[in-house]
């Protein structure tokens, strides 16, 4: 059943488009948690209200759905990404990593928004009209749509960086702290794609440097 008139919109997107905003950004990334790897950024504005697949938190979709999505999304919106690498991470740290992509990303739009809808609690400085949203991926879907843009092209990367060094199973694991990447870190010591910053491979590194001193 349609709202009545007197209703107002509930959704994010709904409320932006009510309150005149025409050209909207959904923001997001993936990769703030990993040990290993970048953090990416998407920034997504729809040519369309509606795409013929299922959009939601990337991390509620299978990848087959994510593949299929991120091609769709492609054709029908104008999409801009941002990547900042480990090194990056362990300089300016993750947030603010995180925060320098989603800027790289928006700008890399065709057309600059009139509003940026933002997945976390920070807004991005000014001078672009921020709203910031707890778990906006889940609320808002063009946010869903940029979820899936990061989430796809950050594990491509680690698919890439697998087959550079394969032995840390990263297309496996992609970056994150499992029991596999731990046992792959303590034996092998950090890689050129580690986060030096991030404690488990700090003491990684202190570790294999006892060894060597034995």
């Amino acid at each position: 059943m349609p709202p009545r008139p007197d209703q107002p919109p509930r959704t994010p997107d709904a409320l932006a488009r009510a309150a005149g905003f025409r050209c909207v950004a959904g923001v997001d990334e993936a990769g703030c948690g990993p040990w290993a790897g970048p953090v990416v950024a998407a920034a997504v504005i729809l040519r369309t209200s509606r795409l013929p697949v299922r959009i939601d938190d990337s991390k509620r979709l299978t990848s087959g759905q994510r593949a299929r999505a991120f091609r769709v999304i492609l054709d029908h919106a104008d999409v801009g990404f941002g990547i900042r690498c480990a090194q990056d991470i362990d300089r300016i740290n993750i947030l603010q990593a995180a925060h320098a992509a989603m800027q790289d990303a928006i700008r890399e739009l065709q057309s600059p928004p009139d509003l940026i809808l933002l997945d976390g609690r920070l807004p991005l400085v000014p001078p672009l009209p921020c709203w910031p949203l707890i778990r906006g991926d889940r609320r808002s879907y063009v946010i869903g749509c940029a979820s899936i843009m990061a989430k796809v092209l950050r594990d491509s990367l680690m698919a890439f960086y697998h087959r550079l060094a394969p032995r840390y199973a990263f297309d496996r694991h992609k970056g994150y702290g499992t029991a596999l990447h731990a046992q792959r870190l303590r034996a092998l010591g950090p890689s050129v794609f580690h986060r030096r910053s991030f404690r488990p491979v700090a003491d990684a590194m202190r570790a294999a440097a006892g060894k060597a001193a034995r």
